[in-house]
C-alpha cells in the first residue's frame, strides 16, 4: 500500500529541533519511504554524521503513537542475529517542544540503522522473492522470544474476533462469500480460545505482522537476503506462525495461493494441520471483523486491506474445514 507521508519540512520546527539535538547535526537532504500504513514521517535523513532511518507519530495519529511506542520497547530487545535494521534510540517529543509532562501530548520518534534495499517484487509476483520472504518467516521463528515480559505469549491472548462474529451476526457478513456466514459458528469452535493457545503456544519469536511491504531486499538476484522491519505487534509463539499470516496477503494481493507457497516451502517440521487450521480461522476472523469497523484515524485504507485479505483468508479455511 502506497501512501504520501509527511516528509521532514513537513515537522514542526520543534520537533526537527529535538531530532537534530539527538542526532547531534544539522539534517542536510532526506528521502521519504512511502509505503505502509502509519501516517507519519518514516524517512532517511542525512546529515554531516551519516545516515538515519527516523519514523514519528503525532498526538492526534493515536494508533501510530500507540504502535511506534511498543516498537521502541521491544526492537530496543530483539537479537543482533535477527535480519533486522539496528534499533537506535527512541525519544518523546512534547507537541510544543517543551518539558514534557504527564498530560503533555507528545509525538514518537523512533530511529534506526538505514537499510538500502529494493521492494519485494510483487508486480508480478517474483517466485524467487517468494520463496525468500517464506524463507525469511521461518528464520525469524528459528529464534527464541527475548525474555522480560516483553513480548507477550500468542496463547495467552486469544483473539475474540470468531467469537463476536457468531454472537453479534452483523449485516456486512452478507457483503462475503455466503459459506462464511454459513460456517461462522464452526469457525467460532475451531478459533476457540483453547484451541488458539494449543495451536498458537510456542517459546520461538514471531513478527506478528509479517508481510512483503515489511521487507527490503539487499544483496545481488543471485545472493539476496531479506530485511525485516516494523516490530510493534511482536510477540511469542509458535514456529509456523509468521509463514501462515503473511499468505492471505500474498494471495489477496495477487501471489500464489497458500498451499502453492506451502509446497515451496514446506512450515516447520512438526505443525499439525490442525493448529493450521485454528490459525486461519481466527485470522479469518480477524480480518472479516476488522473489515465491518471504522477506520482507525490516520489509516482510513485499512480496513479495504482487511477486507481483501479476509476474502483471501476465506479461499483457504475452506479448504481446511469439512
Amino acid at each position: 500500500m502506497t501512501r504520501v507521508r509527511p516528509t521532514w519540512p513537513d515537522l514542526p520546527a520543534a520537533i526537527r529541533t529535538a531530532i537534530e539535538d539527538r542526532l547531534g547535526a544539522k539534517v542536510t537532504s532526506w528521502v521519504s519511504h512511502d509505503g505502509g500504513y502509519s501516517p507519519g514521517l518514516a524517512s532517511v535523513l542525512t546529515t554531516e554524521r551519516g545516515q538515519v532511518f527516523v519514523k514519528t507519530a503525532s498526538p492526534d495519529q493515536t494508533e501510530a503513537l500507540r504502535l511506534h511506542r511498543n516498537e521502541a520497547v521491544k526492537a530496543a530487545r530483539l537479537p543482533a542475529t535477527l535480519p533486522s535494521p539496528a534499533f537506535l534510540w527512541s525519544l518523546e517529543v512534547p507537541d510544543d517542544g517543551g518539558v514534557a509532562g504527564p498530560d503533555a501530548p507528545t509525538w514518537a520518534v523512533l530511529a534506526f540503522e538505514p537499510v538500502h534495499g529494493r521492494a519485494v517484487r510483487t508486480d508480478p509476483w517474483d517466485l524467487d522473492d517468494v520463496d525468500l520472504l517464506a524463507r525469511l518467516a521461518l528464520e525469524i521463528g528459528e529464534h527464541p522470544a527475548p525474555d522480560g515480559g516483553v513480548f507477550l505469549d500468542a496463547a495467552d491472548k486469544p483473539r475474540p474476533d470468531a467469537q463476536a462474529l457468531a454472537d453479534e451476526r452483523p449485516q456486512g457478513l452478507a457483503t462475503y462469500d455466503p459459506w462464511l456466514a454459513a460456517h461462522v459458528d464452526l469457525i467460532a469452535q475451531v478459533a476457540s480460545p483453547e484451541r488458539q493457545a494449543e495451536a498458537s503456544g510456542g517459546d520461538r519469536l514471531v513478527h506478528a505482522d509479517f508481510r512483503a511491504d515489511n521487507v527490503l531486499v539487499l544483496g545481488p538476484d543471485d545472493r539476496p537476503r531479506g530485511v525485516v522491519v516494523d516490530w510493534p505487534h511482536a510477540a511469542r509463539g509458535a514456529a509456523f506462525l509468521d509463514l501462515v499470516g503473511m499468505l492471505p496477503a500474498m494471495h489477496a494481493l495477487g501471489g500464489p495461493a497458500p498451499q502453492e507457497v506451502l509446497d515451496r516451502t514446506p512450515l516447520p517440521r512438526g505443525t499439525e494441520p490442525e493448529a493450521v487450521a485454528t490459525q486461519v480461522a481466527v485470522l479469518t476472523a480477524y480480518f472479516v471483523y476488522g473489515s465491518l469497523q471504522e477506520p482507525p484515524p490516520g489509516i482510513p485504507h485499512l480496513r479495504q486491506f482487511q477486507r481483501v485479505q479476509a476474502e483471501a483468508c476465506i479461499a483457504w479455511l475452506r479448504e481446511l474445514l469439512p
